[in-house]
């Protein structure tokens, strides 16, 4: 037996679990089985053979009605169900079911070995994504205004990840209207998008009368015949079949006019070779989602426009507009994507003990051992096996068995977060990190190049509670930009720094601390502030302390800072680029100690500056040890 041996009628009409089968794995492809409510023709499970299913009277299939058994050992399509017209998906199942869908797939090698695959979207490929949504007269005004916000709701998660794809947004009642064409110059843009779609009335269409789903779909597919003819008369024969196709229709009834739209689905396959050819169904390159929203809806109809691919839901029957709303709110996890840097809950959740590992997720918390005391430091996730960090938290001959890291894992049983314990297996230090080199200048310490790398002995498995953080200089930072032109160091330095305040944030006791970096006249008062640190009092030539190794925070203007203290040293500094996280310091020293008994004294003083060593600055040599390491971070070439 495989699956659940008992099963519960659910409120919203669907039975819970899968659908129970017993395999005598006879054939060349194991039992598809029988799900509730339907009968099976064919018991033949051999390579080609195929079976048949119908619904008991009364009930509605949604899912394939015919599957053949593949080489692959898979049964084409997807598992049937035979459902009530009254059965509604919960937001929360349609959450689930799509909430991977929209992920891009970085990892694509075992694709066909991923269950949850969904929607395939590569790194840095070439994907349209089409939005239709029914603007009929049964929509109300503020039914289609929570649309709207669905869309941008989903346009605004798929800017999360590390790719651009073209949107099209075509809205439709009697006839279609193009909000947002295949054509149109920034399209790739997702505010831009976002834009027009919030500028597009619900009055643009002047006849209402009519649901004319064969229109929109009319309109995808002569822009994609558009897109096509394009390509081909810049002499690229390829990038047209490469493109990944995601189609999400949002309608509450049926078609009235304007033809079967089955019929033109059929001709959008045709055009990108969808299911034609056994040896290759292409069935990656376009994947149909259908919301039917409300009682009116054709069930038959809206199973037969959406995708049906194995282990896959293509077609959702939500009770209103309210309720795909909310299940939006829900989808697109980033499980798929965790080592894309950068990423955290950060915007999602409320904070409490349970989900701030989700919220800081690129943070290590480093102790150092000596003599029986505990030094503590912070650092950063770079890589599966690499920790960013401080020089200045080490001494030069620290044995890397005295140094621990820890990093949140998987949260227990009871969703109590849980530190992760980690052995170093070797101590990288910047060799320009020589603190006594300034003594002659009357520099106790200096902090210049203070940036030190820990290798793991094991790799970090990357989850939604520890993920690497973005630095400058990489390609990945390219692609959080959303800049995948920017290749020099000094681009991104001018897009993350420019101006003379900077709002940036440290994380202290794992909360977010706001700051602005000084750069420019502001930076002036850093260099008065650091005059009267104690340590810094004989030295003539306050530049030579401060050099431009350095950022700097604190103060109180334009707000009051909160100042740094010792157990940060190494923390990252951080500018958030929409919803990415971009590390772009270090936390080196500061003029005044705010800490007793190691408590922060969150009083702030008008001259308490806190400096950080610049990632611009020493990202040349972070580059030559990952690179000899061979960790996989791709840093631009100047």
């Amino acid at each position: 037996m495989e699956g659940p041996e008992n099963r519960t009628c659910q409120k919203n009409a669907k039975w819970s679990g899968k659908t129970t089968i017993c395999q005598d794995n006879s054939g060349y492809c194991s039992d598809p089985g029988i799900p509730i409510g339907a009968i099976k023709t064919g018991t033949s499970y051999g390579i080609e053979k195929k079976v048949k299913y119908t619904c008991s009277q009364g009930l509605i299939m949604f899912g394939s009605k015919e599957r053949e058994c593949l080489e692959s050992k898979h049964w084409s399509g997807s598992e049937p169900a035979c459902r009530q017209w009254y059965t509604y998906d919960t937001p929360e199942e349609v959450a689930d079911s799509f909430s991977s869908s929209m992920l891009q797939s970085i990892d694509t090698t075992n694709s066909q070995d991923r269950e949850d695959r969904k929607v395939q979207i590569l790194k840095y490929g070439l994907m349209n994504i089409f939005i239709v949504l029914d603007t009929s007269k049964s929509v109300e005004e503020k039914d289609f205004i929570t649309a709207k916000e669905s869309s941008k709701i989903f346009i605004q998660k798929v800017a999360n990840y590390d790719i651009k794809p073209r949107y099209c947004i075509i809205s439709f009642a009697s006839n279609a209207i193009n909000v947002v064409a295949l054509r149109d110059e920034n399209n790739k843009n997702d505010d831009d998008v976002m834009d027009k779609l919030t500028q597009f009335e619900y009055s643009s269409h002047e006849d209402k009368q009519g649901t004319n789903t064969g229109a929109a779909l009319k309109s995808i597919y002569e822009q994609l015949i558009e897109q096509e003819l394009w390509y081909k008369n810049r002499g690229d024969k390829e990038s047209f079949m490469k493109t990944q196709n995601v189609i999400l229709l949002m309608t509450d009834g049926n078609y009235n006019m304007g033809g079967d739209p089955r019929v033109i689905m059929t001709k959008i396959q045709d055009l990108l070779d969808i299911g034609k050819r056994k040896e290759d169904m292409r069935e990656e390159f376009l994947d149909v989602y259908v919301f039917g929203l409300g009682s009116d809806i054709n069930q038959p109809e809206i199973n037969d426009l959406a995708s049906k691919k194995a282990n896959e839901v293509h077609v959702f029957h939500l009770e209103d507009v309210d309720k795909m709303k909310e299940c939006f709110d829900q989808m697109i996890d980033e499980s798929d994507v965790m080592d894309t840097c950068g990423l955290a809950k950060y915007y999602a959740v409320k904070k409490d003990e349970e989900n701030i590992p989700e919220m800081y997720p690129w943070i290590a918390n480093i102790s150092i051992t000596r003599s029986g005391q505990v030094q503590s430091c912070k650092g950063t996730i770079l890589s599966p096996r690499f920790i960013l960090t401080a020089a200045h938290c080490f001494e030069l001959n620290e044995p890397v068995h005295t140094i621990g890291v820890q990093i949140y894992g998987p949260p227990r049983k009871d969703n109590k977060p849980e530190l992760k314990a980690y052995k170093v297996e070797n101590f990288y230090r910047h060799p320009d990190y020589i603190p006594e080199s300034k003594k002659d200048k009357g520099i106790k310490r200096s902090f210049d190049h203070d940036v030190a790398l820990l290798e793991l002995k094991s790799k970090i498995e990357f989850t939604r509670t520890a993920r690497p953080i973005c630095i400058p200089c990489t390609v990945g930072t390219s692609q959080a930009l959303k800049n995948p032109q920017a290749t020099t160091c000094s681009t991104h330095e001018n897009l993350l720094l420019s101006g003379e305040e900077v709002k940036a944030m440290f994380i202290a006791d794992m909360e977010e601390a706001e700051v602005f970096i000084k750069n420019g006249i502001k930076r002036l008062g850093c260099l008065d502030a650091a005059k009267k640190a104690p340590d810094l009092k004989d030295v003539k030539n306050i530049e030579d302390a401060v050099t431009d190794q350095f950022l700097c925070t604190g103060g109180i203007e334009p707000q009051v800072e909160l100042p740094t203290c010792k157990g940060d040293s190494g923390g990252p500094l951080i500018v958030q680029y929409k919803k990415r996280f971009i590390q772009v310091g270090i936390i080196s020293w500061g003029t005044i100690n705010h800490c007793e008994d190691g408590k922060r004294i969150n009083q702030t003083e008008k001259y308490n500056r806190d400096f950080y060593q610049s990632i611009f600055k020493v990202w040349s040599w972070i580059k030559t040890i990952l690179n000899m390491k061979n960790e996989g971070v791709e840093f631009l070439s100047n």
